[in-house]
């Protein structure tokens, strides 16, 4: 048998996050408002069907087929000058098509290919033939152009954090100070200035352009890419940093912004206290076993409730709010490499059980704890993957989890091998004799073949013997074996019940370290608090 302590790791590499749907849910569905209700010209009855000049009925006719994917991502979309005045006429004779609900003009934000630029122009959206339309179809649309919006600001407001020359130590530093930070350039909302360029607001719906502020804006919040404070305007926090500023944020937390707004209102101390015993009781918070990762997400949880505390506008509030940003940014960075090492270690576990060398080489062990954490998801994988036999045998020293392939011919040369070199009371074969006990439907078959019958008594024999009555290891001394295999099934059965008592043990240990650290982190808060207020006294 190989302990897993000795089996080299591979790295595991994860896909990129795909691109998002173009179909809004969520909170957006109920997003429904009339002015995107546009209809056909045909859906006129036949005698009521009005007529446009020449050039309007190729817009309608234009805009209706091309609003759809295709034709916004191809150019196809009619567009139009957004800040410049267009000609009489044309304003005339589309305003006349919008006002009869056959026209839809939004707006899009855009940036130059060449220098980066922002602009914004008008799309003109239309409604297929009743026939073959969605009236689905031009509400997606309105959402893909607003998303498209919002990207062109969020990487504007990314690009400018550095000519701004926002420098993120800094801003938390002001930030914990109750300070509104300095920039080079002040912040301007980008959204509000291009939309308020628009020359011709009148061939809009008057909800329009409220409604596109707001989803732009909401998109950008959505991807959780950028923060928005009240101080600052826009702030990135790139990912690669996360942790550096972690350590950061938690020293000013704790030394500088806490110790401040407590003294200014000690009432915030009985409701810090409140806030981390709230966390605490939920039990979710300590199934993790790394003390880092718990407090990570102790201090999530309370900079998103202190940032509603204080107000959600100010110094403070933008210091829990970017505190939370940078704090979830760096527990998720945490989790994916500790679920990366955990499928390294699943995926070269998995390698060597199901192609090593040598019948008992390809039987393993986990020290669970030591190889890997109490609440790996390694464990879960394999215990419930079909081409593996597994057991977890709980110890004084801790639960060790066992594994091996499930095929026939190797379990029968496992118990040819332990039969042979093991013939004696060891880990190794009460393990395997265990975890084949676990798995009847597989074992009783197997003890058809009276070789590998032969060999599972010699094994439960030399690994069990020490329990059995005097007379019964005469017997198998004296060559009598006929019942040896029902009482190896009889003390495997006692084992494996004892068994289920020391799982309760290990599960009750572990609650009482968990309820220990609980106490341990409200204690922790606790003093903090009264230290803070009799400092003040």
């Amino acid at each position: 048998m190989i302990s897993f302590r000795d089996v080299q790791m591979e790295t595991m590499i994860t896909p990129d996050r795909q691109n998002q749907p173009t179909t809004e849910f969520g909170k957006f569905a109920s997003f429904r408002p009339i002015y995107l209700q546009i209809k056909s010209k045909d859906s006129y009855p036949n005698d009521e069907r009005p007529y446009f000049s020449p050039d309007m009925e190729r817009l309608l006719l234009l805009a209706g087929e091309s609003t759809n994917s295709e034709g916004l991502n191809s150019g196809k979309l009619p567009a139009y000058p957004a800040a410049t005045e267009l000609d009489y006429k044309f304003v005339e004779e589309i305003s006349e098509l919008i006002s009869k609900g056959l026209l839809l003009v939004v707006p899009r934000i855009y940036a130059k290919k060449n220098t980066g630029e922002l602009e914004i122009l008008l799309h003109v959206l239309g409604a297929k033939s009743s026939k073959k339309g969605s009236p689905e179809t031009v509400r997606d649309i309105f959402f893909q152009i607003a998303r498209k919006s919002a990207g062109t600001i969020r990487n504007f407001e990314i690009t400018s954090q550095n000519d701004r020359e926002i420098v993120l130590n800094e801003v938390l530093y002001s930030l914990a100070d109750g300070n509104t930070p300095h920039f080079k350039y002040v912040y301007a909302d980008k959204a509000k200035e291009l939309l308020g360029k628009i020359y011709h607001k009148n061939i809009m719906h008057k909800d329009l352009i409220d409604d596109y502020y707001k989803l732009i804006h909401s998109f950008i919040q959505e991807e959780g890419i950028l923060t928005r404070t009240s101080t600052c305007g826009y702030i990135h926090v790139p990912d690669q940093d996360a942790d550096t500023l972690f350590t950061q944020v938690s020293e000013l937390y704790e030394k500088r912004v806490i110790p401040k707004l407590v003294t200014e209102n000690p009432k915030l101390a009985e409701q810090l206290i409140s806030i981390r015993e709230t966390i605490l009781s939920d039990e979710s918070g300590l199934l993790n076993d790394d003390p880092l990762l718990i407090r990570k997400s102790i201090y999530s949880e309370e900079f998103a409730k202190l940032t509603q505390l204080s107000g959600n506008k100010g110094a403070y509030s933008d210091f829990f709010r970017l505190s939370r940003v940078i704090t979830q940014k760096s527990l998720e960075s945490d989790m994916f490499l500790k679920g990366a090492r955990e499928k390294s270690v699943e995926n070269g576990l998995k390698k060597v059980v199901l192609s090593g060398k040598g019948a008992m080489a390809r039987y393993m062990s986990l020290s669970i704890g030591r190889d890997v954490p109490f609440d790996s998801e390694v464990i879960k994988s394999v215990q419930h993957d079909s081409s593996l036999l597994s057991c977890i045998y709980y110890s004084q020293e801790g639960p060790e989890l066992f594994i091996c392939p499930w095929d026939k011919v190797l379990i029968k040369n496992m118990l040819r091998e332990l039969s042979e070199r093991f013939a004696f009371n060891n880990m190794t074969s009460l393990s395997f004799l265990l975890m084949l006990f676990k798995n009847k439907d597989k074992l009783l078959p197997l003890l058809s073949d009276e070789s590998a019958a032969e060999d599972f008594r010699n094994v439960g024999y030399s690994c069990l013997a020490h329990t059995f009555p005097w007379y019964r290891r005469l017997a198998f001394f004296l060559g009598f074996k006929g019942n040896m295999l029902t009482d190896v099934f009889r003390e495997l059965g006692d084992i494996q019940y004892h068994q289920m008592g020391e799982k309760l043990k290990f599960e009750e240990k572990i609650s009482a370290i968990r309820q220990k650290l609980k106490e341990e982190l409200i204690v922790e808060v606790r003093e903090q608090m009264a230290g803070i207020l009799e400092g003040k006294s």
